[in-house]
């Protein structure tokens, strides 16, 4: 019996032992990816750490909508016919063709002006980016379309966006949820006015924004169906 209780009360410890080591491994990991995000986020600047945890938050809601308008896509072609599954592709085909630039589109949202000198392609690619992520679905800048696939560059006459200069001033019209692209403009403009190459900085709410530039079409080079 002395044995067996030695043999239990040394597996017992060993279970013990391998447990503390299990917890100071995830503890050690944890602080170790803690220290790795707060790392990561050092040189954010607080306008798109800003916009990063509201589109956090939305994503979830921005999924289950999703899913909610393909359920309801999916049972619209199956209770009808031929011209119902037309009417869906239809309507999907515009929504395409306008997110990636090729139609002209109208709607609410908001229309900055940002007036600076020393401002660059990477400052212009940024504010794009940060209106994207605050729920932008088009956008024009000096009216030249921009969509993803568009590129912005910084050249000796200044920046470019598709190839064509855009000097400063720049009216950027975003189309898309306005009190949300409202909130977006208003940290972006805050944060722009404490930049002392900015010389303005502004943005206003319109009911109807209008952007009439469209991008050319390109070709599908690649991709072949099987």
């Amino acid at each position: 019996m002395s044995a067996l209780f030695k043999r239990q009360a040394s597996s017992r410890a060993i279970s013990v032992w391998l447990i503390a080591l299990l917890v100071a491994l995830v503890a050690t990991i944890q602080i170790r990816s803690q220290a790795e995000v707060e790392r990561s986020f050092a040189g954010t600047d607080t306008t798109s750490l800003a916009f990063l945890i509201d589109n956090l938050h939305r994503a979830n809601d921005s999924l289950q909508a999703e899913t909610a308008d393909l359920t309801q896509q999916e049972a619209t072609l199956q209770s009808g016919g031929d011209t119902a599954a037309s009417q869906v592709l239809t309507d999907e085909a515009n929504r395409l063709r306008a997110a990636e630039g090729l139609v002209p589109v109208d709607g609410p949202g908001v229309v900055l002006v940002v007036n600076a000198t020393g401002l660059g392609a990477l400052d212009l690619q940024d504010a794009l980016n940060n209106l994207g992520i605050g729920g932008a679905e088009a956008i024009a800048v000096n009216d030249r379309r921009f969509v993803v696939g568009v590129p912005i560059e910084q050249t000796q006459g200044g920046v470019t966006v598709g190839g064509a200069l855009v000097p400063v001033p720049w009216t950027i019209s975003v189309i898309g949820d306005a009190n949300r692209l409202a909130q977006a403009a208003d940290l972006m403009t805050q944060s722009l006015r404490a930049d002392r190459r900015v010389r303005e900085a502004t943005y206003r709410v319109e009911a109807d924004v209008v952007i009439r530039a469209v991008v050319s079409e390109r070709p599908f080079v690649y991709g072949v169906a099987p």
